[in-house]
């Protein structure tokens, strides 16, 4: 392989002809046009870059800095109205606020698990980094964090327990198993012995790890409570109702109905109302995320409150230091809930 005149300070050229590939491909790579290039094109350059000690000039390099003062977020969900959802809206607004006081804007999108690889934020990405809350297997989740962080790019993932180290990653989680610890602890103080949980058919990992919560509390006590758990199509009213009325259709009345979030479990009281089951006194009700919506019950609904918001202002915190410093300063930050007793327990 030829190298450069000694003494001569590398040009796109000189990289060009050592990666064996076009001028306009270094280019792409350092303009970070990523639909044009591979993922092994783009290492190759990169090799070279840094093995030939290439330097953009100063204006160039300011002018990438400029193009890099956006952050993507990738939301994997396979509903259409994905930012219909509270915990998402507020996820993306604390986010929003932080990177805007910092002067960076926010590209968001959404898209089922399939359509990631190929979606317009993968392929032509112009972002410091990515932000991602994935819904999906616990496999398929993994897999498309893999993809986030094969394009090179700091990745924050919310609301997911994983390690990955060496990666450029970093989680922003609430304590859901926790929060499902303090569900379970209410209802067996109150001598609950049947809870039916209701959850969407679309796996998040927040609600497997309430899930979880809500099994390890019963399990400290003794394991005689009964869990069980059934899926709605989705997190529609009528869908939430249906898989209710299904499985009360052949199933004893349960001591409690837990909803895998607010909107579920409002949805659930309604059609014990509608059937004339009395709410708390014939089954008890509680939800999860304690977003302004609740308050609206009648009886006020009984849930865990969510850090939704803070979760996407800690986000942006950590993005942001890492893009300052070059690494994130912790692996994982882990923010607390709390438990808000109502009147339907």
């Amino acid at each position: 392989m030829n190298e450069r005149p000694r003494g001569r300070r590398a040009t796109i050229k000189d990289v060009a002809k050592a990666a064996g590939v076009s001028a306009m491909t270094v280019s792409n790579v350092l303009n970070g046009r990523m639909q044009f290039v591979s993922v092994a094109t783009k290492k190759r350059v990169e090799r070279e870059i840094e093995r030939l000690g290439y330097r953009r000039q100063a204006n160039a390099r300011n002018l990438r800095v400029a193009e890099q003062r956006s952050i993507g977020m990738v939301i994997v969900d396979e509903q259409p109205a994905f930012l219909a959802d509270f915990f998402t809206c507020q996820v993306v607004a604390g986010l929003a606020n932080v990177l805007n006081g910092a002067d960076f804007t926010l590209t968001v999108q959404g898209m089922p698990g399939a359509a990631l690889a190929q979606s317009m934020i993968m392929r032509n990405f112009e972002v410091g980094g990515f932000c991602a809350m994935i819904s999906g297997a616990a496999e398929a989740r993994r897999e498309s964090v893999q993809q986030l962080l094969e394009l090179d790019q700091p990745v924050v993932l919310f609301q997911e327990k994983m390690e990955l180290p060496g990666a450029d990653f970093c989680v922003v989680r609430q304590d859901d198993r926790g929060a499902g610890r303090l569900v379970g602890d209410h209802l067996l103080a109150r001598r609950v012995g049947d809870f039916l949980a209701v959850v969407p058919a679309q796996h998040w990992p927040a609600i497997e790890e309430r899930l979880g919560g809500i099994g390890e509390s019963i399990a400290a006590a003794g394991g005689e409570a009964r869990l069980t758990v059934i899926e709605s199509a989705s997190e529609s009213f009528a869908d939430v109702q249906d898989a209710v009325a299904r499985h009360l259709a052949h199933a004893p009345l349960p001591g409690a109905i837990i909803g895998g979030n607010d909107p579920i479990a409002t949805a659930a009281m309604l059609y014990l109302f509608d059937h004339d089951i009395r709410v708390p006194e014939d089954v008890r009700v509680v939800g999860f995320n304690g977003f302004e919506a609740h308050r609206y019950a009648r009886p006020r609904l009984t849930t865990v409150v969510s850090s939704a918001y803070a979760l996407g202002e800690q986000a942006g915190r950590a993005m942001l230091k890492r893009l300052e410093t070059g690494a994130f300063e912790r692996p994982e930050f882990v923010l607390p809930v709390h438990f808000d007793a109502g009147a339907t327990t």
